[in-house]
């Protein structure tokens, strides 16, 4: 079984003919503009690869296509930064790599194999009370993903969206 699993996980990783998306002077695959750069800079350079190893949620109207419309939450852009945050600390493989004031770097570790992907996230203010991000997450090796960057950050959007909706109904309640 184990040399079943040993099989598999190669199959992900890149052939040596395979190109993935490395920004000149950048740390890891999809990583434009260094671990302390601002969202907002991120990803105004971000280059979508072709392979499948990626996911991006985000405001419809965005400058880059997403693969999923982000949710608009009625809260303040600090709350819902904050609210991320606690996800992100409940998460078990996720650690905060840097914070921005207006996003996230997180690192997340696969159990079985180490793997990493970098999910960025850059928080949105709408109003002073609406807010809204953008979310891309994707693997910095291989070419497949088996669909773990798209779960990833549907299952964030989730909980966020009952965490936040939880909370807002509380403060609204006499």
């Amino acid at each position: 079984m184990r040399f079943l699993l040993v099989c598999a996980a190669l199959a992900l990783l890149p052939s040596a003919g395979m190109a993935q998306t490395v920004v000149p002077g950048a740390g890891p695959v999809h990583d434009a503009g260094g671990m302390n750069a601002e969202m907002d800079s991120f990803f105004k350079t971000l280059q979508r690869p072709a392979s499948p190893n990626h996911w991006l949620a985000a405001p419809a109207d965005y400058a880059i296509r997403p693969d999923a419309v982000a949710p608009v939450f009625a809260v303040p852009a600090a709350a819902l930064h904050a609210a991320f945050k606690t996800l992100v600390r409940q998460t078990k493989g996720a650690a905060i790599g840097t914070e921005t004031v207006d996003g996230l770097h997180v690192v997340f570790t696969s159990a079985v194999f180490g793997f990493k992907d970098d999910v960025r996230v850059q928080i949105i203010a709408l109003s002073p009370q609406q807010s809204t991000l953008a979310l891309y997450s994707a693997s910095r090796v291989g070419y497949w993903d088996l669909g773990a960057n798209r779960r990833r950050i549907e299952d964030w959007l989730a909980r966020l969206q009952n965490t936040l909706s939880a909370a807002t109904f509380s403060t609204s309640k006499p």
